[in-house]
């Protein structure tokens, strides 16, 4: 058991998905730290320090497999007990953040027959919901319960099990979940009950079940694209990991495979699309206002060649290494997103400070910490689905 601390604690010396995880949380604790009357270095200072206290206790006290369970245990319930205190004393009205009430107003249109997507948010007369119709459909449960800030504790319990499913090791998943809950950028999205990472964490527990049932496109292609088609009927950032994992197995199956997949996916994601196209044939309301406008709007076209150029190359890279496709899909979105939110805001608000700037939203940068938590506490192993 010694020799496996060891190579746990080797494996964690991984330069690329310890920068995400290490980048990520310091933008979030320097934008929101300055907004105290305390200096943001010393929030940066004592984050450091705990984290390292955490990661020594976790070498000292989590030897085997029953004391690592013992303490996924008590890390899911403190966590879970923690995410309802904030959704009890959070007010959500108070929060300038949309996500929570871009999906509750969504629902709240639906169900009274309203055109959903022409509902604004709480943040002001301007802001619409820009999630997809599925990923609204799959907050229905939440949102039937009183809050769909709800979500929060079902897909860290997602997270959870996936993991552990996975992998087949407590101590790897207790690794995994110690570092997501010493994330300043986790408890701000459960502070402001976004649903971004959530959605981030749905595509991540996809991927593993995909690469452990062994699906891709050279082995059960119909299946494949209808998964791409779901995923990207939630939000278009899923279709980046999604991409990124699928792509080398595309471009190896058959013809057929290759005419017809993309179809599948373009007609699922028109299937949940096509009730709001044809919401209105009279004043069809869809063309002046849907979430395609709005979540294509961060970036511009040449932005999104030249990633897609990078993400080329990361796809011959990893080849068939699964850690390696974390790995390289944790930095990918991350860099995305900052050239992304770095572009809009040179663009449209170079005289600000980028923290200040509403359209530099780093909340984005986050999706790619369930990639970067599994490169950092999971084997390197030597296989993808093929």
């Amino acid at each position: 058991m010694n020799s496996c601390a060891h190579s746990l604690i080797s494996r964690m010396t991984d330069k690329t998905a310890w920068a995400v995880y290490l980048l990520v949380n310091s933008a979030f604790i320097f934008k929101y730290a300055a907004r105290t009357p305390y200096s943001p270095l010393l929030f940066f200072a004592l984050w450091l320090i705990a984290g390292a206290g955490a990661l020594w206790a976790f070498r000292r006290i989590i030897r085997s497999e029953q004391s690592a369970r013992w303490a996924v245990a008590a890390m899911t319930i403190a966590a879970v007990a923690l995410i309802a205190t904030l959704l009890i004393v959070v007010d959500p009205l108070s929060v300038n953040v949309d996500r929570w009430s871009a999906t509750t107003y969504w629902l709240d249109a639906l169900a009274d027959g309203v055109y959903p997507y022409g509902v604004h948010t709480h943040v002001c007369e301007t802001n619409y919901p820009s999630p997809f119709p599925l990923w609204h459909y799959l907050n229905l449960p939440f949102w039937l319960m009183g809050d769909v800030g709800l979500g929060l504790i079902f897909f860290l319990l997602l997270l959870v099990v996936t993991l552990q499913w996975y992998q087949r090791s407590w101590r790897l998943t207790a690794l995994a979940l110690m570092l997501l809950l010493l994330s300043p950028a986790y408890w701000w999205e459960v502070a402001v009950r976004s649903d971004g990472l959530s959605n981030a964490i749905l595509i991540f527990c996809v991927v593993l079940f995909m690469e452990r049932r062994r699906i891709s496109f050279t082995t059960h292609w119909p299946l494949a694209a209808l998964i791409v088609g779901l995923a990207a009927s939630t939000r278009l950032s899923a279709i980046i990991p999604l991409g990124l994992y699928l792509a080398a197995s595309y471009l190896r199956s058959s013809r057929l495979s290759l005419c017809l997949s993309p179809l599948i996916a373009v007609l699922t994601v028109g299937f949940f699309f096509l009730p709001f196209v044809l919401w209105d044939t009279a004043t069809w309301p869809f063309l002046g206002r849907n979430p395609l406008l709005t979540q294509s709007s961060t970036g511009n076209p040449w932005t999104l060649l030249v990633m897609a150029a990078v993400a080329l190359l990361l796809i011959l890279r990893y080849n068939k290494n699964l850690w390696r496709y974390m790995n390289s899909t944790a930095a990918f979105i991350f860099v995305f997103f900052l050239v992304a939110i770095t572009y809009n805001h040179l663009a449209n608000h170079a005289g600000t400070h980028p923290f200040d700037d509403a359209d530099f939203d780093i909340s984005y940068l986050s999706l790619s910490l369930p990639y970067a938590l599994y490169a950092i506490a999971a084997p390197k192993t030597p296989s993808l689905s093929t």
